[in-house]
């Protein structure tokens, strides 16, 4: 017996004796049958040798000094036919330390690292109350309901290091507790205060003295195995844990389940007609590797595929070699044969009627899993399913975050405003009504207009095409001459005579249809040509020539690969530099941004209440952001030019800014998911924004918008004089050149009186780190 540590006892006096169960004994000899009666006469006979037992004793080594009476006495309660089974055990009032138990318990307690698993049993922590004797006295005595029960477990580790879970229940059929003359009458009150008071130990031994209460009998402990049910209770925890150490978790919660230390987790995906890789990279995969995507039919054998995945019944193993052998050999045997797998269980996973994985288990032992064992599966198998539910919901939906974001992304400085139109249309539907995601408006806004695009793009990619199509036409011709050097062949140069057309045709005429009809005269006339000389003989001339060309457009792509290779990174640096700088405008105020690619950068910006929920809007806001678009268009133009030297063509940029001080109302347009200015009225904002870009000077053919110089458009004088003092503070920052213009601009459809101011630009200036604001330039 295991050494007990000592307890206080507290209030309560210790009585040792069997007088409860003696009695038991006296009924069932007075209303037993025959052989009741003949064993409890034998019981009551131990009982007169051994008197202190029913009598009772408060010295625990006098009452345990009757070792064979006890024996023979508890041996009634613990029948030899169940002593290996039952999981039971007799102990002493408030120390619950155990004088007898069944051989099972026996064997729980040898293994017990423990020095005494018992007798902290009712104790949530060192020293503190055993509530449950108190919670009989309240109860059973005064008749109080109060609940102090719960749960309470007991762990081992067993001989082979896996720990075993069991649950106790005690049963107080032979102990009684009653006061004494020094105990104190609880009230409703007292015991109101006691429950307040719950883990005070001086509240309670105020009202519960020494030795006020008598504690006699003995209770009976009875464990129950629930370490399975543990384990599965630790696998739905892990499961609601999606990270790697929970995924490692749940492969170690399945070995235990299984008790198969050497048992191997993976799983698989099923996209329709495909097996693919685990979207999750925690996942091992057993029977694929890890970048197969391979067809169902080329798994298994036709009835395994046909079980798993038309039936969506599992399919186990038993042994892996005799499966090979008899279906000859499938792509599932030899991997599991190469990895050294000899038994395997699939347990397909289906979501609302649609498999949506496969669960693998394996070892590297003959019938370690088989249809038995299967069984264990039926315990977690609603848990894996809702699991699986709510997993591929979560990942439909982090597809759709990703669309939206990447595709049809809401700003964030306007998400609280679609979140509160989303919830009222999913409330209006959980009640029963006919829900509409009503229009989304934010009125009384001001925009702010800003552009950086390529200086004479049109002309930069027509020079190009020209310089593609004239080396491809040359090259052509350069072959048919070459076949009529040696005789005369009509046709041959009825094809020269036309490309000599288009050549003169692309230095003199070109437009915008050249292109398709030279593609177009390759296509008809030269390609098939082409392709009948190759197969009669050998032209090594004309295999060059037609791998020069271009596999998808079957066209010549040089010059043009230089101008859009240009395109497509000056559009990257210039967006990620604005990108970056709208992090630190965001501080400033919350506003709507967008930005459009073409060629070049363009980007709109929207600022008032009504974009900002949370923040009171002032028109300092306006201004510092209006001082940021200047800052970031300057250093964004010089960046550009610092990194022109990288670029395949060195292409010129240009940047424009609309001052408009004009508020105006936007729109969120549901069908072309982004917002539009709205009403007619707000509309001449959007012409004038689109007609600035080739605006020209008035009574002259100069365009405004010109490399190396910043143009801000305006309609007000208010505008000019603001703008101006930005651009004086700009200019004392080194951030633009000495030459300021103001300028009036031709009379545009729609609109009139539109002037801008015309700066040089310094793309030698070193970048600040801190944003301009207006309050810096009271300081200059």
């Amino acid at each position: 017996m295991k050494k007990v540590k000592q307890i206080e006892l507290g209030p309560f006096k210790m009585v040792y004796s069997l007088r409860f169960l003696k009695e038991k004994y006296e009924q069932i000899f007075r209303e037993g049958d025959d052989v009741q009666k003949q064993q409890a006469k034998q019981a009551l006979s131990v009982f007169e040798k051994h008197p202190v037992l029913a009598n009772g004793t408060t010295s625990e080594a006098a009452f345990l000094e009757n070792k064979e009476a006890l024996g023979f006495l508890m041996g009634q309660l613990f029948p030899v036919a169940l002593t290996e089974n039952e999981i039971k055990v007799a102990v002493l009032p408030y120390t619950n330390q155990p004088f007898f138990m069944s051989q099972r318990m026996k064997k729980i307690v040898d293994l017990g690292n423990e020095i005494d698993i018992f007798g902290e049993l009712y104790r949530d922590y060192d020293n503190s109350l055993d509530l449950l004797t108190y919670a009989i006295i309240l109860n059973k005595y005064y008749k109080y309901d109060v609940d102090f029960d719960r749960p309470k477990t007991i762990s081992v580790i067993n001989e082979n290091g896996e720990k075993k879970r069991f649950r106790a229940a005690f049963n107080g059929d032979f102990l009684d507790i009653y006061p004494n003359e020094n105990a104190i009458e609880i009230t409703q009150d007292i015991l109101n205060k006691l429950l307040a008071n719950a883990n005070d130990k001086a509240v309670w031994k105020t009202y519960f003295p020494e030795n006020s209460w008598t504690v006699e009998g003995f209770g009976i402990v009875n464990l129950l195995d629930t370490t399975l049910d543990e384990q599965i209770d630790d696998f739905k925890t892990h499961l609601i844990e999606p990270n790697r150490e929970s995924f490692d978790s749940l492969a170690e919660d399945i070995r235990r389940i299984f008790n198969l230390p050497n048992l191997q987790v993976g799983s698989y995906g099923v996209d329709h007609k495909s097996i693919v890789p685990p979207y999750d990279k925690h996942f091992n995969t057993l029977t694929i590797s890890s970048s197969d995507k391979i067809s169902i039919d080329n798994y298994a054998c036709c009835d395994f595929n046909r079980l798993l995945f038309e039936d969506v019944k599992p399919v186990v193993i038993s042994n892996v070699e005799q499966y090979h052998d008899n279906c000859g050999g499938s792509r599932l045997s030899k991997i599991l044969l190469e990895k050294g797998l000899k038994s395997v269980a699939l347990i397909p996973i289906s979501v609302d009627g649609d498999i949506e994985f496969v669960i693998e288990l394996a070892t590297d032992k003959v019938n370690q899993l088989n249809a038995i064992n299967m069984v264990k599966l039926e315990a977690i198998m609603p848990f894996i399913l809702s699991y699986s539910r709510r997993t591929i919901n979560e990942y439909n939906n982090e597809i759709s975050a990703v669309i939206q974001e990447e595709c049809t992304s809401i700003h964030p400085s306007v998400q609280w405003r679609f979140e509160e139109e989303a919830s009222k249309f999913i409330l209006d539907r959980n009640y029963g009504e006919s829900p509409v995601f009503e229009e989304i408006v934010f009125k009384d806004v001001l925009p702010l207009y800003g552009q950086t695009d390529i200086v004479a793009s049109s002309k930069a990619q027509n020079k190009a095409i020209i310089e593609d199509l004239t080396k491809q036409l040359s090259q052509a011709k350069t072959i048919l001459q070459d076949q009529i050097h040696d005789k005369s062949l009509p046709f041959y140069e009825q094809l020269i005579y036309q490309i000599d057309k288009y050549l003169l045709g692309l230095v003199k005429d070109y437009h915008a249809n050249t292109e398709q009809e030279i593609n177009l005269f390759f296509g008809n006339k030269l390609f098939p040509l082409f392709k009948y000389l190759l197969s009669t003989e050998n032209h090594n001339e004309i295999t060059a020539f037609l791998d020069t060309l271009d596999p998808d457009t079957k066209s010549l792509y040089n010059a043009r690969k230089k101008y859009d290779e240009t395109v497509s990174l000056a559009n990257k640096l210039l967006s990620s530099f604005l990108d970056k700088q709208q992090i630190k405008a965001q501080k400033i105020f919350p506003h709507y941004f967008e930005k459009f690619k073409t060629d070049g950068i363009e980007h709109n910006m929207y600022v008032g209440q009504a974009i900002s929920k949370y923040h009171q809007y002032h028109e300092v806001a306006l201004y510092n952001l209006r001082l940021w678009q200047l800052q970031a268009t300057c250093e964004m133009e010089a960046m550009y030019y610092t990194k022109q030297q990288e670029f395949p063509l060195k292409l010129e940029v240009a940047s424009l800014i609309l001052a408009y001080d004009v508020p105006i109302n936007i729109r969120y347009r549901m069908d072309e998911k982004q917002f539009d200015v709205d009403g007619a009225y707000n509309v001449r904002y959007e012409m004038i924004k689109k007609r600035i870009d080739k605006a020209h000077i008035k009574n002259t053919n100069e365009r405004l918008t010109q490399p190396h110089k910043l143009c801000v458009v305006y309609s007000s004088k208010a505008i000019e004089r603001e703008y101006l003092n930005y651009f004086e503070f700009l200019q004392a920052k080194n951030y633009i050149g000495k030459n300021i213009e103001v300028v009036e601009l031709e009379e545009l459809q729609g609109a009139s009186g539109i002037k801008a101011i015309r700066v040089d630009m310094n793309h030698d200036l070193k970048q600040v780190k801190e944003v301009f604001t207006v309050k810096d330039l009271q300081v200059v």
